[in-house]
């Protein structure tokens, strides 16, 4: 890497507060609300966030079609420096993309943008030489950009139904006001290892978060900040998830509803599930049994 390089990558890297614009991050498993909060978080003006910028997408802004634009010696980065020096270009280009070809231009005066990261994806960008057993680079990476972590939760078994009913019905995202209308039988044993699973991911994200800004996002509060709004748009200022990350975000809080996204699930369990008693009962003799009363 040459001297002038590095200095660019020096002056780039600086945290992004200081310069006045703040990065964040989302990260969770799917099914957590990040479409939502998504959807919440741009109706405020001076914020911004995209989709997750790791699955495959035609948008410019997402990492692989940002990548097939770079030299190709700097797509597969070999070390440490590199890796930071290519981050650091990229959130650079989403900072771009946003502020100038945000539809209607309503983006131009943003001063924190953000992405969408799965805990799947976590260890889809790292050095060539990084170690599986290290953490992952990015959530070092972040830490040492001044990045802020919004951490999206949820209750697992909850997510764990969601996931394998949208992956029945090819709905991942309800925007026109599908209702279920049939029920479904879910494999148990499959939901039950997928819950372990997103606790296993979720631990080894909260280990290797710290020290990073952190602000947390459960799905039932921020159900509870957008329940506020009642039959109007506007989200009523109350403390809540969305409190939270506008004053990490030092933004106002200015949020909006406009019912465009709905939930996916929206019958209740015992009429979702032909075999809820089943899974009442195996829930009871699992690690998850203080989580049966959510299901009623």
């Amino acid at each position: 890497m040459t001297v002038s390089n590095i200095q660019s990558h020096e002056q780039l890297g600086a945290d992004t507060s200081a310069r006045g614009t703040h990065l964040f991050v989302v990260i969770g498993a799917q099914r957590t609300g990040t479409n939502i909060l998504r959807e919440i978080l741009n109706t405020n003006e001076r914020l911004a966030m995209l989709g997750e910028v790791l699955t495959p997408s035609p948008a410019p802004a997402h990492w692989d079609n940002f990548c097939r634009n770079q030299p190709a010696h700097s797509v597969l980065p070999a070390t440490f420096s590199e890796t930071e020096f290519l981050l650091d270009k990229y959130f650079e280009f989403v900072r771009y993309r946003i502020r100038n070809h945000w539809e209607g231009n309503k983006k131009s005066q943003s001063h924190a943008f953000g992405v969408d990261i799965k805990y799947n994806q976590l260890r889809d960008i790292e050095p060539a030489n990084w170690s599986s057993s290290s953490p992952a680079y990015i959530l070092g990476y972040l830490r040492s950009r001044g990045a802020t972590v919004i951490h999206t939760t949820r209750n697992v078994i909850h997510c764990a139904i969601s996931t394998f009913i949208a992956a029945r019905r090819n709905v991942w995202h309800n925007y026109d006001g599908a209702v279920i209308d049939r029920s479904y039988h879910l494999d148990i044993q499959e939901c039950l290892a997928f819950a372990r699973t997103i606790v296993k991911h979720r631990d080894a994200f909260l280990e290797a978060a710290a020290g990073c800004k952190v602000v947390n996002c459960s799905y039932e509060g921020l159900i509870e900040d957008i329940a506020r709004a009642g039959s109007r748009e506007e989200i009523p200022a109350a403390p809540g998830p969305l409190w939270d990350i506008a004053q990490a975000l030092e933004a106002s809080f200015i949020f909006r509803y406009d019912r465009r996204l709905q939930k996916a699930i929206n019958i209740p369990y015992s009429r979702l599930l032909s075999n809820y008693d089943a899974l009442v009962s195996q829930l009871k003799d699992s690690e998850f049994s203080n989580l049966v009363s959510t299901l009623e």
